[in-house]
């Protein structure tokens, strides 16, 4: 057994918010040192209880229509695709179904997926992906956390963001919509905390979630068929049973009912809107301001596409599309006051990390990951970037500011960097070698004539690596350890602060690399596979996103 490495990182300002399983420590910039954890709920008797059984798929016919993200209760016959536009349904098919490809599961462990904080760092959201929850803390400014709100989405959140000025959590999820919610948790009896309860309570109904008016293809048929039979068939058994029901059943059946009757008084209702949806999972989000300051909403999903949207209230308008990936993308950057405007880079399935004006949608510059990567491990032919971060290099007397951009991708021990030109081009690509690959980054500015810090979390896996690292960043030539003044000048590195979480690793929670892998390693499970919309022929024919 292994201990789960850190997978999220986040600093603001002298703080460093390092996640791991289901816990969040915080440490000082300043010295490293450890200054508070908090500990997800479920995530204390992790070690004492086993993880549940693994779901198992019960055949094609079952998992053909639903969309890529949770199955949640009493969505058993299908309804692929139904995509939210400025408040209607369109039916579509989704790109990223059938095939017989496994689907990703709900993690059984609590594990932090998601970790942020608001501008002025007074508060930190995180997402538990494994009971959809979304964390509000408060930061008293030196890295202690109280937690505010729980609040638990209608699917699992793969994203967010906090706006500012009007202090909202923006949420994407894995079916493919955008909410917007409240920072500061307030009770709400709004047709949207109806509404969510109702969907929790789909699959307590004693009718099927769809109909033949809803469902057509010849699959999804069959399916609503065949729960329409199981649900006459419990009605029939319960007649029939009378007065033979158990003591047990009911004692079971009233604890279940006063669990949910705590949970919701524990949440109780908070507002809840909806701003967007794609037909595809999305997979990273963004808020960005364009040169006169009206905000937007950039998005990405599973099949290929980042959107630009308005925001609220008009967030149904599409200013754009960013058109020219062939896979998925799963990682957005956005550089605000760059020499060049609204200058976005995306990555994710491709071999290349493509630059964008993103308010037009048009393509400025790519260059190849798949190149450095091979570099690392020659022969690999795929990669799937996991992480995009982007650093300003200060002016010195030989030099003017300079703007890098690094990436990691899974499974492979490297940071890949680039320097980014003022037209938005992508130059001087270099590698810094790790000893294990890494799940996530953070650089720390340069501050007080210190070089910018770069912090890594990595997967030791069986070696005595440390799983949450740092290096203090250095410019060199590529051929020489000396600064240089060329066009050759790239990234380099040397070792940086020590962070004192060595008595924290003997409490840390244990897994297999199996499970390790099931839970931290998700991206390359958005690559299509081949032959998987083979059952196209089946399904109701996909609406156009626009």
């Amino acid at each position: 057994m292994l201990k789960i490495p850190y997978n999220r990182l986040h600093v603001r300002g002298k703080i460093l918010f390092a996640a791991r399983s289901g816990r969040i420590h915080s440490f000082s910039l300043n010295d490293g040192k450890h200054i508070s954890t908090w500990q997800h709920p479920d995530d204390k008797n992790a070690d004492s209880e086993p993880p549940p059984a693994k779901r198992q798929r019960r055949n094609d016919d079952d998992d053909n229509g639903r969309r890529n993200g949770d199955n949640e209760p009493g969505n058993d016959a299908v309804e692929d695709g139904d995509e939210v536009q400025g408040g209607k349904k369109t039916k579509t098919r989704s790109g990223g179904g059938g095939g017989g490809r496994p689907v990703a599961r709900v993690p059984d462990r609590a594990v932090v997926t998601q970790l942020t904080s608001s501008l002025d760092g007074r508060y930190v959201v995180a997402v538990s992906g494994h009971d959809k929850i979304i964390w509000v803390f408060d930061h008293d400014g030196n890295g202690n956390l109280k937690p505010l709100s729980r609040r638990t989405m209608p699917k699992r959140p793969s994203a967010i963001a906090i706006s500012d000025p009007d202090s909202n959590i923006i949420c994407a999820d894995k079916f493919g919509d955008v909410y917007s919610l409240p920072l500061k948790y307030t009770p709400s009896t709004t047709d949207s905390t109806t509404a969510r309860r109702q969907m929790k309570r789909m699959g307590k109904t004693n009718e099927p979630a769809a109909s033949t008016l809803t469902v057509h293809s010849k699959r999804n048929l069959e399916a609503l068929k065949n729960q329409a039979k199981q649900l006459q068939k419990k009605q029939s058994e319960e007649a029939n049973g009378g007065d033979k029901v158990t003591t047990t059943k009911a004692a079971a059946a009233n604890s279940s009912e006063e669990k949910e009757k705590e949970d919701e008084e524990e949440e109780e209702g908070f507002e809840l809107s909806l701003l967007l949806g794609h037909v595809s999972m999305l997979t990273s989000l963004l808020l960005a301001n364009d040169s006169k300051g009206r905000k937007y909403i950039i998005t990405a999903d599973r099949d290929e596409h980042i959107r630009i949207s308005r925001y609220a209230p008009q967030a149904h308008v599409i200013q754009a599309f960013c058109q020219g990936h062939t896979e998925f993308v799963n990682a957005l950057l956005v550089m605000p006051d760059f020499e060049t405007p609204q200058l976005l880079l995306s990555a994710g399935g491709d071999h290349h990390l493509i630059t964008w004006h993103w308010l037009s949608g048009k393509l400025l510059s790519q260059t190849s990951i798949l190149d450095l990567a091979r570099r690392i491990v020659p022969e690999t032919d795929k990669v799937a970037v996991s992480g995009l971060v982007s650093l300003r290099w200060p002016s010195t007397s030989e030099s003017e500011d300079e703007t890098y951009i690094l990436a990691i991708c899974e499974d492979i021990n490297a940071i890949f960097t680039w320097h980014l030109s003022s037209t938005g081009t992508l130059n001087r690509p270099g590698a810094i070698e790790l000893a294990s690959p890494p799940l996530d980054i953070s650089v720390v500015s340069a501050a007080d004539g210190t070089n910018p810090l770069l912090v890594v979390a990595v997967n030791p896996g069986q070696s005595e690596v440390k799983s949450l690292q740092s290096f203090r960043l250095t410019i060199g030539d590529e051929n020489s350890s000396s600064s240089s003044s060329s066009s050759s000048r790239r990234l380099a590195v040397r070792p940086g602060l020590v962070f004192g979480d060595a008595a924290l690793e003997a409490d840390e929670t244990d897994a297999s690399p199996a499970e390790i892998r099931q839970l931290l390693y998700t991206v390359e499970n958005l690559r299509k596979q081949t032959g998987e919309n083979e059952g196209a022929s089946h399904t109701d024919v996909a609406v156009s996103e626009t």
